[in-house]
């Protein structure tokens, strides 16, 4: 707490005019010297402090919340902000809220049920290639979507989603590891090989969000080592960044209503991942050359996201391969923002995903 009482208060010294230096200087109590270890010795993630509306304190900065974006989609983030603020106070952490604004918490698996509801399909438990899958379909499947199939990675509420808009077949593949693993690639290639036997290459897309999207990925960079064909699409949206040094992995630190490091489910800014060998897949979505025919891209984020920069980045890599490459920022929306269906955004993201497999398979 200290170290973020000195920030705030060397940022006031440093904002006062030169006019006022002055007449002060002639004070017969003269402001003391800036001291440059109050800058130096700052903390990176200084505590937080969370308004009922959703304005952000921490160190000398105040930042209001976002103002460009839908209503439904401000409101789910202030509610997110100060959910997870009172959370890691309750916890002695970083961040808080004032105690009598408590907006009551999401029932674990809302995303999926929510999805549902939003977005009717079939749901089926099954096994594909010693993996297990969910598949979801659409009541009736077109026949010209009957030959295409997606494979989702992370998250049940955008296999639903595309699903249901893209009224075509979506196995989401429930991996090993719980991130970005070498079993995680081992099981999404297992269901791959076992879906070439019915499905063309080109008909086949793959997707996923943050580890699920690393995934995607890293696999298809591995493809080739593994003398498999690359599939026909895929939908990246917003890769976990830990394992790289983005810009964005520190300045959206704290505007994140996903992953920022003041919150309990935060994550660290930085990680280093493990080393990888030339014949397995590379760590990171930045990692590994693109490979000559590598598939049409969409690529996801928004402008609080902490991984924003991975983003981006991927976007510029697959742009001068001369891969098609489509990139969609949605404008104050955080990490993982289209779990949530009820929002506009979140409707308006997993369309344009919808579309472009439906453009680009088969």
């Amino acid at each position: 707490m200290r170290n973020s009482i000195a920030y705030a208060l060397t940022a006031m010294v440093m904002a006062v005019p030169l006019a006022s230096t002055v007449c002060a200087a002639q004070d017969s109590n003269p402001p003391q010297k800036l001291d440059p270890a109050a800058l130096t010795s700052a903390p990176t993630i200084p505590q937080m402090i969370v308004d009922p509306d959703g304005t952000l304190h921490f160190g000398p900065r105040t930042i209001p919340p976002p103002a460009l974006n839908s209503d439904a989609a401000r409101a789910a983030y202030i509610k997110m902000m100060v959910q997870h603020a009172q959370a890691s106070a309750a916890r002695g952490g970083l961040a808080s809220a004032p105690a009598a604004e408590a907006p009551a918490p999401s029932p674990r698996g809302s995303s999926k049920a929510a999805a549902l509801k939003a977005y009717p399909v079939v749901e089926e438990s099954s096994t594909i290639g010693g993996v297990g899958v969910t598949i979801y379909s659409p009541r009736v499947i077109p026949a010209k979507n009957r030959n295409k199939v997606v494979m989702e990675f992370e998250m049940d509420a955008e296999a639903i989603a595309v699903a249901s808009l893209g009224q075509l077949k979506v196995i989401k593949v429930n991996y090993r590891g719980g991130g970005p693993s070498i079993p995680g690639n081992e099981d999404i290639v297992a269901v791959y090989r076992e879906l070439l036997k019915t499905y063309k290459p080109k008909s086949i897309g793959m997707f996923g969000a943050s580890g699920g999207c690393t995934l995607a990925q890293t696999t298809i960079l591995w493809l080739p080592t593994l003398k498999l064909p690359l599939p026909g699409a895929v939908g990246l949206n917003t890769c976990s960044g830990g394992g790289n040094h983005g810009d964005s992995r520190y300045t959206m630190n704290g505007l994140d209503a996903a992953l920022s490091s003041a919150f309990p489910s935060g994550n660290p800014p930085f990680h280093q991942p493990p080393a990888r060998t030339s014949d397995q897949p590379p760590a990171t979505a930045l990692d590994g050359d693109i490979p000559k025919g590598y598939p049409p891209a969409f690529l996801l984020s928004g402008t609080r996201d902490m991984c924003l920069s991975e983003t981006v980045l991927l976007h510029r890599k697959l742009r001068n391969a001369a891969v098609e490459a489509d990139l969609n920022i949605f404008e104050g929306m955080w990490h993982f923002f289209w779990e949530n269906p009820d929002l506009p955004e979140s409707h308006e993201a997993m369309t344009a995903l919808a579309k472009f497999f439906d453009s680009h398979l088969g």
